[in-house]
């Protein structure tokens, strides 16, 4: 295929499913608020708000309580050393998240901040069910999974501290209906409080896009090069960050990739947690926190800067394979091509911040355990009779050749449709020699942006 079909269109669509359940949450409430207001007595009123204050007051406490549980859930599943007890752990974490976004969006917050914590939330329940299920498949949580449980753990630590100190002022006589009466700036005094959980510095989890969380070898076939000491390391985070204000060494990171740990924050005062690999000193993972601000970079120049920095990186012949811009910030699956074919396999992902073009989010987990020079086998039924095998109701947008990771760690060579029906999109994937269909892939609209299941 011609290199110019390899780059996908750029993705705009934005989930609004937080939005709108909140939204939900507060006009269910207004509502309520507007039958008060007509024809009631003093009595009448005075009894009406009590019963809204005990509906109130019963969503926040029961908030703190199931935060309380997570956290409690969090620290003892960073403290197991059982995969049995690790997977009840991460089930506990998983419900009680859930629980809390029920629980958060039942309460009268006008505080579009607020969606950055319940983003967070989400992202929780979502992470900790996916690791749950990686254990339930005879997987293992990975150091560089713990390094994120960690992050998540000191977030919501800060969240659970802030609320137990909201809950102190309120069993002291603060009502959460004279609290929504005063006014902070734009914000009632209630939602104002809020706005101290909403900045917290959440940890970046980037799982998004085709084969984002591919199948990979047990066996590191990507890393080479000299063992690097602490001060190169230190080197190579100085010149990849040339922007850092400062760089504090954090300790070291042992299990299936040994990695150098830092803490960096910027010019703009962005927080960030980077890895850099002993073997060959290659930036293994970004987390980091987002501005704030208006989209000043264009896909164009985030496209640029994404490839730039994996280039930079040692990632060969990178392309983009699949983008999406979400709340200000761009996030990119980069893949190498060989012989026209996408390296599926060997995915690299980053998010770029398009208020400033800072690289805050990155993982290259994927390709520095799977990258080499591969023997790819030709495919042996044409791209025509693979286009068969998709159903005539859908609409095929694009089409390519990709290695395909499967199940059982295998690689496939399979041609990949693009298709859409009804208003969604879907991928098909078909054996480019066998002409068998190896998976589908559908892309699932949710509250962190597009997911393939």
């Amino acid at each position: 295929m011609e290199a110019e079909k390899i780059k996908k269109r750029p993705h705009t669509r934005k989930s609004m499913i937080i939005g709108l359940a909140v939204a939900t949450g507060i006009l269910s409430f207004t509502t309520l608020g507007l039958g008060i207001s007509q024809g009631v007595t003093n009595t009448q009123l005075k009894e009406t708000s009590n019963q809204l204050e005990g509906v109130y007051e019963k969503n926040y406490y029961e908030l703190v309580d199931s935060t309380n549980s997570c956290d409690t859930d969090m620290s003892k599943l960073l403290s197991a050393k059982s995969e049995d007890y690790q997977a009840k752990m991460l089930n506990k974490v998983s419900q009680s998240a859930k629980e809390m976004q029920s629980n958060i969006t039942a309460l009268p917050l006008e505080n579009e901040n607020m969606l950055d914590c319940v983003k967070f939330i989400n992202q929780m329940s979502g992470y900790t069910q996916i690791l749950e299920e990686k254990l339930s498949h005879g997987g293992k949580i990975s150091s560089e999974d713990f390094v994120t449980l960690e992050q998540m753990h000191t977030s919501l630590n800060d969240m659970k501290n802030l609320l137990n100190d909201m809950s102190v002022e309120m069993m002291n006589g603060v009502s959460i209906l004279d609290m929504r009466r005063t006014i902070h700036g734009d914000y009632d005094g209630f939602s104002w409080s809020f706005t101290q959980i909403s900045s917290t510095e959440y940890p970046t989890m980037i799982y998004d896009g085709p084969f984002s969380d591919s199948v990979e070898n047990v066996k590191i076939v990507g890393l080479s090069g000299s063992e690097k000491t602490k001060e190169e390391a230190y080197a190579i985070v100085n010149e990849m960050f040339a922007n850092a204000s400062e760089i504090i060494y954090q300790g070291e990171t042992t299990g299936k990739f040994e990695t150098y740990n830092f803490r960096i924050t910027n010019a703009e005062n962005q927080k960030m947690f980077v890895q850099v690999t002993k073997i060959g000193g290659h930036i293994l993972t970004i987390s980091g926190a987002s501005t704030i601000s208006d989209d000043v970079i264009e896909f164009e120049r985030a496209e640029e800067i994404a490839l730039n920095f994996a280039r930079k990186n040692d990632i060969e012949n990178p392309n983009v394979v699949w983008s999406q811009k979400l709340n200000g910030m761009m996030y990119f699956n980069l893949a190498p091509i060989q012989d026209g074919i996408i390296i599926y396999p060997d995915l690299v992902k980053v998010k770029v911040d398009l208020g400033n073009g800072n690289v805050v989010g990155y993982d290259a987990i994927a390709y520095f355990t799977n990258h080499t020079e591969r023997n790819l086998d030709n495919a042996t039924i044409s791209v025509d009779d693979a286009r068969q095998k998709v159903g005539d109701d859908f609409q095929i947008l694009q089409e390519r050749l990709v290695l395909s990771p499967l199940d059982f760690n295998r690689e496939v060579l399979c041609y990949e449709f693009e298709c859409e029906k009804n208003g969604a999109t879907f991928y098909f994937y078909i054996n480019a020699q066998s002409g068998a269909e190896e998976n589908i892939l559908k892309v699932v609209e949710t509250s962190n942006g597009e997911k393939l299941m």
